[in-house]
């Protein structure tokens, strides 16, 4: 530890008072916390560049004064308890000036935003929490992790201890080419990928290079959409241009009144109302961003679980004019804990977004990539992936079977993959709020939309007031009856 303690030459008072004096106000203003151990004179006779007998002069009148102590054979320690005469004569003249001459801070911080609604402390969480994006707990491979962690620790020749390319590890980034080539249908090369934190990592990388800064753009979104997404935007000063998704997905009908040149959809699996994309409208879509040279932000966070019907070709999978960014996750499939996603870029962006991300974090951590990219090119990610969705999909079946036996007449969609449903309420039943409020009362965890995280540019009554945002992930099949049966006892 070094005492940050700088002595002025010219003052008449000694460099013992002066080490006294100082090392007294460190300590009553906390930088040395009771308890804490302090250097041996030898080491600050040398750090300060002052003959040892002045530290240990300046040490014994601490001690004596009751500021530190002397413990045998462990040496000198800031005291646990400090003089009351000592605190009140050391921090009286502070404290007066503090409030005759406060501190006034130049301006405003520059940046305001919200944040979506995702952390929740967890000693506040109902017993069943209904919450959306929850992985569940046993989920996590763990044996794998610590095994591979160890290996890669153990045979580490250096990259703890350097730099990397911002775009992310090279292992992992061929590692999740093969992936999306085979899974989703899109051929992209390692050097279009970049490593993230996370997809909110890759929106906000997005949104500092294709957002202008000259005046206010338009940034298109689906209606209802995500609130991590809606929220960065605008906090870019974009504004929001709101286009309404039905059964088929976005209206692309809707964007021939866009002016913007970046639009942000979910197509697989649409976030809140779970819909997915017809082949119709995608090819619509594609064809509209070849006509207008829009950028088509494909978020596909959840589509590693699809239960019913064959899997889907992602909407870059289709796209053969480089107008698509693909946003994928590890957050839902192995844990958000990891922070760890990934885009793919056209050639074009490749450079601006390298650039920004060195700017940004220059790169994730290293040994959470090098044991990613050995879980997926070893087989284990798919072996891991088949088993949770089995769990995933028995879960599902239980809160579906739940709700149409308790509430026959509700509507649900989005029940064909991911991890969670949109569960519209039926008539008879108090509206959203109420409900939640309710289901609370018997520790249950329902959530509107924004509750949900998830955001409306223009509010739909259908959906703020009678819809529900279900996750059913995190709980047992088992829990996910018992959630439904407590709601339904309590409504009724």
């Amino acid at each position: 530890m070094e005492l940050l303690i700088r002595f002025d030459r010219k003052d008449d008072r000694s460099l013992q008072v002066q080490l006294y004096e100082e090392m007294r106000r460190l300590i009553l203003s906390g930088t040395l916390k009771p308890g804490q151990r302090l250097p041996s004179s030898r080491e600050v006779s040398e750090q300060l560049g002052i003959a040892r007998n002045t530290v240990t002069l300046a040490f014994d009148r601490l001690r004596l004064e009751g500021y530190v102590a002397a413990r045998e054979k462990a040496g000198m320690f800031v005291g646990d308890t400090l003089p009351d005469a000592g605190v009140l004569v050391g921090t009286s003249g502070a404290a007066e000036g503090l409030i005759s001459d406060p501190i006034q801070l130049a301006r405003s911080p520059a940046f305001t935003a919200r944040a979506p609604e995702l952390w929740r402390d967890p000693g506040a969480r109902p017993a069943l929490d209904l919450s959306v994006g929850r992985p569940h707990t046993s989920s996590f491979p763990t044996t794998f992790w610590r095994r591979c962690g160890a290996r890669h620790l153990a045979r580490a020749g250096g990259p703890q201890t350097q730099y990397g390319d911002p775009r992310g590890l090279l292992k992992l980034r061929y590692a999740i080419a093969a992936h999306l080539g085979a899974t989703r249908g899109i051929e992209a090369s390692p050097d279009q990928i970049l490593v993230t934190s996370g997809i909110q990592g890759a929106l906000n990388l997005l949104a500092r290079i294709l957002i202008g800064r000259r005046s206010p753009q338009q940034v298109a979104i689906e209606n209802p959409c995500y609130q991590g997404a809606a929220y960065l935007f605008s906090s870019y000063g974009a504004r929001l241009f709101g286009v309404d998704v039905d059964e088929q997905g976005l209206d692309v009908s809707q964007l021939e009144a866009f002016q913007g040149a970046l639009l942000y959809v979910t197509p697989s699996h649409q976030f809140p109302t779970g819909y997915t994309m017809t082949l119709e409208r995608r090819q619509q879509l594609l064809d509209w961003a070849y006509r207008t040279g829009t950028y088509i932000v494909e978020d596909d966070y959840d589509s590693d679980f699809r239960y019913d019907g064959p899997p889907l070709t992602a909407l870059a999978g289709l796209d053969r004019g480089n107008r698509v960014i693909y946003l994928g996750t590890f957050s839902k499939s192995i844990g958000p804990g990891m922070r760890l996603g990934y885009a793919v870029l056209p050639p074009s962006l490749v450079e601006p977004a390298r650039n920004a991300k060195a700017l940004l974090d220059n790169g994730a951590q290293w040994l959470e990539q090098a044991v990613v990219a050995d879980f997926i090119a070893q087989g284990e990610f798919l072996r891991h992936l088949r088993r949770i969705r089995q769990m995933y999909l028995a879960a599902r079946n239980a809160l579906v079977e739940a709700i149409g036996e308790h509430f026959p007449d509700s509507r649900l969609s989005g029940t064909e993959s991911g991890m969670h449903i949109m569960w519209r309420l039926p008539d008879g039943l108090p509206d959203v709020r109420e409900v939640q409020r309710r289901a609370a009362t018997v520790d249950v965890g329902l959530y509107g939309l924004p509750a949900a995280a998830a955001f409306e540019v223009r509010p739909r009554e259908d959906f703020a007031e009678r819809a529900l945002v279900v996750g059913y992930t995190g709980l047992s099949p088992d829990e996910n009856r018992e959630a439904i049966a407590r709601v339904a006892k309590i409504l009724k």
